[in-house]
Formats: structure tokens, sequence, C-alpha cells
């Protein structure tokens, strides 16, 4: 089963160019889980200094210009800009970032086992999500990630789910409903 999308992939990126790459999507994602467990304060200038703080964790130099590297300040502006997404802001009491999913099914009389960790989820509003810091996603990236997310919506019988693209400041942000669950 695939899951239903109310809306298409949006095309391109941001509006300023923005050198993507592993290190800045760890960055990203581990500032959001601080976020969400209280560790690190949801301002800009927290969120800057604590993104400078990763950056030389990671032996990687801090650029003023992220098009050609990982610049603080633009990373602490696309988590606070991804936090103040109408979806997020209703759901961000209740989440649970880094949330183990196992299952186990059996398909024609094979085992199927799907594992893997949803970027956070929220039990209050039966929903899960993914934070993806994408630059410019491809439409096949994006289908991608709608069948991982599916997956989770499966294995764990919610019925919402969210692709969020931190670094469009939400847009090309999916909803998936897995069908057929009650």
């Amino acid at each position: 089963m695939v899951p239903r999308h109310d809306d298409e992939p949006a095309g391109g990126g941001s509006s300023n160019p923005v050198q993507g790459g592993r290190e800045r999507g760890l960055i990203i994602q581990k500032l959001l889980e601080e976020v969400v467990t209280g560790e690190t304060a949801d301002h800009l200038a927290a969120l800057t200094e604590r993104a400078s703080e990763l950056i030389c964790a990671l032996g990687q130099p801090i650029a003023e210009d992220p098009a050609p590297g990982l610049s603080p300040a633009e990373i602490a502006g696309c988590v606070v800009r991804t936090l103040a997404l109408p979806d997020i802001v209703v759901l961000r009491p209740t989440l649970v970032p880094e949330f183990p999913i196992y299952a186990s099914d059996l398909l024609d009389g094979l085992e199927e086992v799907t594992a893997g960790i949803t970027d956070a989820t929220s039990f209050a509003a039966d929903g899960r999500l993914d934070w993806k810091s994408d630059v410019a996603p491809t439409p096949e990236t994006v289908e991608h990630y709608r069948a991982q997310v599916g997956n989770y919506l499966r294995t764990t019988r919610a019925e919402n789910g969210l692709i969020v693209f931190v670094t469009t400041g939400g847009r090309g942000t999916k909803r998936s409903r897995a069908p057929g669950i009650s």
C-alpha cells in the first residue's frame, strides 16, 4: 500500500543558494532533536551558537555564506522557520524525537521485518514526522521519502504523517495518510 498524499512536491530549494550535504543534515537533525527535548532553546541566538559548536565538533569550517559551506546563521534560521510551521506548532508539545519503530508481518508465508527510527513522533496527535534537509529534492527522492514514511505509518498503525522539508521553510512539506487504517 502507498500512502495518500494531499499535494504535489514543490520544486526547487530555498531562494538563497545553500550548500547541502550530510554534515548540514546531521546538524539540522541534531538541533531539532535538542529543541524538542529541551536541551537547546528555540530562539535564533541559542540555535546559532549551538550550530557553531556542532560544525566545529564535526571538524568543519564555519562559513558566513551558506553557498560554499556550513553557516550557523543559515542553519539556525532553517530550524526556527521549521519550528514555526503551523503543523509543527500544533504537534510540538507532544513530540518525542528519534523514536524507534519495529514490526514483523507474515506476507505470503514470508516474514517481512520493518525497522527504523522516526525523526519525531506524536502520540497525542497520532502522527509521525520526518525532517528532510534536502536543498533541492528530486521527485524521485520525494517518492522515496513518501515510501519510507508510508512504511512507518503502516507499521505503527498511525493515520497521519508529515515529511517536512526544512530547507525550503516548509514549502514542499507533505501530508501522508495511511490507507485502510481506521
